[in-house]
C-alpha cells in the first residue's frame, strides 16, 4: 500500500516522534464522511508540525513523524476504532487509513525504544480558547499516566518527567501552559485522547498530547515563537 497517499511520514535519528492526526486537508469523494463526531480540522497543525520538523533539521536533529493528510471529516485518528466518530464503518479505505496510522506510530515507537532505550511521543492538536484567561497550551497525558520516564529515577517529582519538563519550561517562557499533571478546570477535556492512551503504562515511552490555541495557530509570529520553543525543548532533550 502507498501510505504516502494518506500520510507524510519518516523515521528519524532522535528518540522523538511527532504525530499530527487532525491537520489533514484531503477529502476524497470515494471515502464517505463520518456520520457523527467533530468534522472540523485542527487548522494549521499540519503546517506547524512541518515547521517543527524543518527547524530541528537545521540543528541536525531528525525526528520520526507521521502527519495525516486525510481531513478529520473522513477519518478521526484520535477516537477508538469501534466508535462511529472515528470513521464511516462502511468504508474499507477509511478503516485501512485508521489502522495503518496506528500501526506506523507503534512501529516507530518500538524502533525508537530499541535504538535509543526511550522515546517521547508528541501528539499535536489544536483547540479554541473559550475565554481570554484560558491557557494557550494544554498538555494531556491522563494526568501523568502516559509518562514513564523521569530525568532522575530517584526523584519522584512530576516536574522531572523527561520531555514534559523540557517542553513546559520552554513553551511557558512565551505562553500560558497547563502542564496537565493535576486536574484543573481547563484540562479535563484535553487530558489525553485515544492516541496517547495507546501508550498507557508502556515502558520507556512518554506520550504527551499538546493542544495549542487557535489564536496562536492563526498568527504567524506566534506560530514562529511556538515552533522556536518546541525546537529548543527537543534540542535540550537530545543534548
Amino acid at each position: 500500500m502507498d501510505f504516502s497517499r494518506y500520510f507524510e511520514f519518516a523515521k528519524g535519528n532522535a528518540p522523538v516522534i511527532l504525530s499530527c492526526p487532525h491537520g489533514g486537508y484531503k477529502k476524497p469523494n470515494r471515502i464517505p464522511d463520518k456520520t457523527v463526531g467533530p468534522q472540523i480540522a485542527d487548522k494549521n497543525t499540519y503546517f506547524i508540525a512541518k515547521l517543527i520538523i524543518s527547524s530541528l533539521k537545521v540543528k541536525n536533529i531528525s525526528i520520526s513523524h507521521i502527519l495525516s493528510k486525510i481531513h478529520r471529516s473522513k477519518v478521526d485518528l484520535n477516537r477508538p476504532s469501534q466508535s462511529e466518530s472515528s470513521f464511516n464503518h462502511k468504508s474499507i479505505e477509511a478503516q485501512t487509513i485508521f489502522h495503518s496510522y496506528h500501526e506506523l506510530l507503534n512501529d516507530f515507537a518500538q524502533e525508537c525504544v530499541s535504538n535509543h532505550g526511550r522515546v517521547l511521543i508528541i501528539d499535536f492538536h489544536g483547540f479554541t480558547k473559550p475565554y481570554r484567561e484560558y491557557p494557550d497550551v494544554i498538555f494531556g497525558h491522563i494526568f501523568g499516566k502516559t509518562l514513564d520516564l523521569l530525568e532522575d529515577p530517584k526523584e519522584q517529582d512530576c516536574n522531572k518527567y523527561w520531555g514534559c519538563s523540557q517542553l513546559q519550561s520552554e513553551i511557558s517562557k512565551y505562553f500560558k501552559v497547563d502542564d496537565g499533571l493535576t486536574l484543573t478546570e481547563h484540562n479535563l477535556s484535553y487530558s489525553g485522547g485515544y492516541i496517547t492512551q495507546q501508550f498507557f503504562k508502556k515502558n520507556k515511552i512518554n506520550a504527551i498530547q499538546i493542544e495549542v490555541a487557535k489564536c496562536i495557530r492563526l498568527d504567524f509570529q506566534l506560530t514562529e515563537t511556538l515552533v522556536k520553543a518546541i525546537t529548543n525543548a527537543l534540542v535540550n532533550l537530545n543534548s
